[in-house]
């Protein structure tokens, strides 16, 4: 019985950490969500969230270019590199 319980544990963890990374973002700390989505990214690449993960990351990434930030913007397309790399 506890084994069955801990059958279900990535996939509850995979859709915590996409809504956490939802929250902050909603909250304007787009910054911090990033950490969520990359963790989502590098840690679960075959959840069913790592590809709504990802595709939040490319448009934070868009959002800061369009913002003129394309230094930042950068970073986090490295930062989805190397998450994506580390699978």
């Amino acid at each position: 019985m506890a084994k069955q319980a801990h059958d279900n544990l990535p996939a509850g963890i995979t859709a915590s950490l996409f809504q956490v990374g939802l929250d902050l973002h909603d909250q304007g700390k787009v910054h911090q969500s990033l950490t969520a989505f990359l963790k989502l990214v590098q840690q679960y690449p075959d959840s069913k969230e790592a590809p709504a993960a990802i595709d939040k990351v490319l448009n934070i990434a868009d959002t800061l270019r369009k913002e003129g930030q394309y230094h930042v913007a950068m970073r986090v397309l490295d930062r989805l590199e190397t998450a994506h790399q580390g699978t």
